[in-house]
């Protein structure tokens, strides 16, 4: 997530820029994921290991600064990204 988030804020300061010039509103970046924890970790400031907490706090940075419109959590069931992940159809309980 860490790199996604550095390449969408890379690409949506370039675009932008651009819009800026045109007198365009600003693009937001949303950051989705199906991880509560990881959710939890970004905007309530969690615990967990070291190494990883580093990516967090970068991340958390980038939303507490407005680089990052929303980070929202998506449930495993209606997450759209498993159609291209997945083999076969999910079954709920």
């Amino acid at each position: 997530m860490a790199h996604g988030v550095d390449i969408a804020i890379a690409i949506g300061g370039t675009i932008n820029m651009i819009i800026e010039r045109l007198s365009l509103p600003r693009v937001p970046i949303v950051v989705c994921t199906d991880s509560f924890s990881l959710y939890e970790c970004l905007v309530k400031l969690g615990t967990t290991k070291k190494r990883l907490m580093i990516d967090i706090m970068a991340l958390r940075e980038a939303y507490e600064q407005g680089e990052l419109k929303d980070v929202r959590w998506i449930d495993g069931r209606d997450n759209p990204a498993d159609s291209m992940t997945k083999s076969g159809p999910f079954i709920g309980i």
